[in-house]
């Protein structure tokens, strides 16, 4: 199950400080997928051959790893914060496609190893578990196919998020039905109780996700205050929470860069949420902002939302977040401001005064988001702010072009005779924008000599 979400979404890359983690993270979760292979093959006839044997061992781990796509996709702190959230997400989708090919290796092996098995496609005329494993590749290629193409389709986000869903559960329950009818790899009492036990996890996962979650987000409500209409076609929408006490003694918290998932004017149980990030000060977290760029969908829809309509959030989520008492740059373009935005509003909440650089790429003057935000905070705080136009005014005075290898390794080069510790070599780097963007200025940064513990990265395309 591929994992397509908004184009606005922040979701932080894994950064340098957490490889270990991630190494953890990678061997918990092969371990898991191969998992059937010493449960399910343990008791394996010699006389069915090697290439039989591999072709189910092949079918049993996709199997695993399909399951595992509902933990991936369920938007869980616990599952996502040793990493970062764009990992668990890229990963998510490249491992769909990694088990679709081992699936379809289970069948395709056995065509090539013995051509009658090409009559259980005849699907009136073949036993039921021919029927059902039918049935689990059709869906899976819909699957794949619908995320794919969504675009190209033009198929609306919630339509394409309910049907995935579901096609998922069809993949997974039509799978599970086929490997009980075999009854050869799995035919002890406690094979089969293992598997079962397996997807009932997964559906109680899916339950958790879908129903229990938003039972509490029901009562987590969040009330639009205000709306400001930003230059760029972005609107910034206020929340205030409506009732405090709802997240429990602690209160609603999260940390200057994160982001949430958001859904207005539906139910609370409805399939697709929105992720964007807070451009708030985490010092007042009952009441929060985030700003928005109008692509389509519910980005447009933020714009017509009207002061008193509720608005729900599940989060926070995501690793990119203020390093501690240390001297920034942060790199952005276009709306990737607003996560930054977060950590500069949460750093003058706090009255740190420790130099700070925002170097901020657009099309025009005409395109600066939060323009106004940006200049009050540039008189709260030690703020030096470098806009870069690709395009400007006649009028404009300042940098002109792209924020790419060239503007990075100049402005290195220059800031060579500075204060050792607030030079430009000496700070931490927070990047967010476009990849294309992100990667120059990222090889720009290793070309200088910084170490890679000060490069940190968020990305907000499609993913």
């Amino acid at each position: 199950m591929t994992a397509t979400i908004s184009r606005q979404v922040h979701v932080p890359r894994i950064a340098a400080r957490s490889r270990s983690a991630f190494v953890l993270w990678i061997a918990g979760y092969t371990a898991f997928v191969i998992l059937p292979l010493p449960l399910g093959l343990i008791d394996l006839d010699p006389g069915r051959g090697f290439w039989t044997n591999l072709s189910v061992a092949l079918g049993f781990v996709g199997l695993s790893m399909f399951g595992m796509q509902f933990l991936m996709a369920a938007r869980s702190s616990v599952v996502s914060h040793p990493v970062g959230m764009d990992t668990v997400l890229r990963f998510h989708r490249q491992m769909a496609y990694l088990a679709t090919i081992l699936v379809f290796a289970h069948p395709i092996i056995l065509f090539l190893l013995d051509g009658r098995y090409l009559g259980l496609l005849e699907v009136f005329s073949s036993p039921l578990r021919a029927k059902f494993a039918v049935a689990a590749c059709a869906a899976l290629l819909l699957v794949i196919g619908l995320s794919v193409f969504r675009q190209r389709l033009r198929m609306r986000y919630d339509t394409w998020q309910l049907t995935h869903a579901v096609l998922a559960l069809v993949v997974v329950g039509a799978a599970l039905v086929h490997v009980l009818l075999v009854d050869y790899y799995v035919r002890q009492p406690w094979e089969q109780a293992l598997w079962i036990a397996l997807s009932a996890a997964f559906v109680a996962l899916g339950v958790w996700v879908r129903i229990v979650k938003p039972l509490l987000r029901r009562h987590r409500r969040w009330s639009v205050t205000d709306i400001v209409h930003e230059a760029g076609g972005a609107t910034t929408i206020g929340l205030q929470l409506k009732n405090p006490g709802a997240y429990g003694a602690r209160g609603f918290r999260f940390e200057a860069g994160q982001f949430a998932w958001i859904q207005a004017r539906r139910s609370p149980f409805a399939l697709t949420y929105h992720p964007f990030s807070f451009s708030s000060s985490d010092e007042h977290p009952d009441r929060v902002t985030f700003t928005v760029k109008q692509y389509d969908g519910f980005s447009r829809e933020v714009a017509d939302l009207q002061v008193g309509e509720i608005v729900y959030l599940d989060g926070p989520f995501g690793s990119f977040v203020l390093p501690d008492g240390r001297p920034l740059v942060l790199v952005a373009a276009g709306v990737g401001v607003t996560p930054l935005l977060s950590m500069l509003e949460t750093l003058a909440d706090r009255g740190s005064t420790l130099p700070m650089t925002l170097w901020l790429g657009n099309r025009d003057e005409a395109s600066i988001t939060c323009g106004e935000q940006i200049a009050s905070l540039q008189a709260r705080m030690d703020l030096d702010v470098v806009h870069v136009l690709s395009h400007p005014g006649a009028g404009w005075s300042g940098a002109v072009g792209r924020i790419d290898e060239s503007f990075v390794s100049d402005r290195l080069a220059y800031s060579e005779d500075d204060v050792p510790g607030l030079s430009l070599r000496d700070r931490v780097y927070l990047i967010c924008g476009p990849s294309r963007m992100m990667d120059a200025v990222e090889r720009a940064l290793v070309a200088g000599g910084l170490r890679s513990s000060q490069i940190r990265s968020e990305r907000f395309e499609m993913v």
